[in-house]
């Protein structure tokens, strides 16, 4: 799904070429990279990981555990940011609008109502997102992070399986399709930054100083 909004956006920019390859430990990029745009799979969250941010952070409540599944975009400017968060948008219900219970599904007046002047064939987004970190903000202060900069989404995806086939559905379909769900995490960033960050062994640094906490 996120493969197919970065090559729709590199369509509709005209320009190309291979960027910087995927950080180490990021996982694998998809081979291509069209209007400047990088998509890099991230590998699931090991378990190690996924059990320090159970006890440091979420109180030993697995239920909250999200981004065990995570994919990263890297941009080359600001306007391709804007054009990749439009797209996410295209696509998504945000909060709780969109999820109704099985015995009664949300009109489109009512998700209109909800979700305002972004509606655009809400009945068929099939992604909410449930938080979003925007470190591009004006008002955000970069010194907490060394000046570094970026944004990261937490989208949620509802599926089914279908003859051992996943297939994803819509969000006002969740509760009536009894959906597995998952949040998910996006991260958008600038090659500038991530080429510097990720080869200069910055990212390395940032875990040693995370894991004294």
């Amino acid at each position: 799904l996120i493969a197919s909004l970065v090559a729709g956006i590199g369509s509709s920019d005209g320009r190309g070429g291979d960027q910087p390859g995927a950080d180490e430990g990021s996982g694998e990029s998809d081979g291509a990279s069209r209007a400047g745009l990088t998509l890099k799979r991230g590998p699931i969250k090991k378990p190690a990981r996924a059990l320090q941010k159970l006890v440091r952070v979420y109180g030993r409540d697995v239920a909250m555990l999200t981004d065990l599944v995570r994919c990263m975009v890297v941009a080359q400017d600001l306007r391709q940011v804007g054009a990749l968060l439009v797209s996410l948008d295209s696509l998504s219900v945000v909060g709780l609008a969109g999820v109704a219970p099985k015995e009664r599904q949300m009109t489109s007046e009512e998700m209109l109502e909800i979700n305002g002047s972004n509606f655009s064939g809400v009945d068929e987004r099939i992604m909410r997102i449930t938080a979003i970190s925007n470190r591009f903000d004006d008002s955000y202060d970069d010194t907490t992070s060394g000046g570094y900069r970026g944004s990261s989404l937490s989208v949620e995806v509802g599926w089914t399986l279908r003859e051992g086939l996943v297939s994803f559905e819509r969000v006002r379909d969740w509760e009536a399709l009894n959906c597995q769900r998952h949040i998910c995490e996006i991260q958008v960033h600038l090659a500038s930054q991530h080429h510097q960050i990720h080869h200069a062994g910055l990212h390395s640094r940032y875990v040693e100083l995370r894991n004294q906490y």
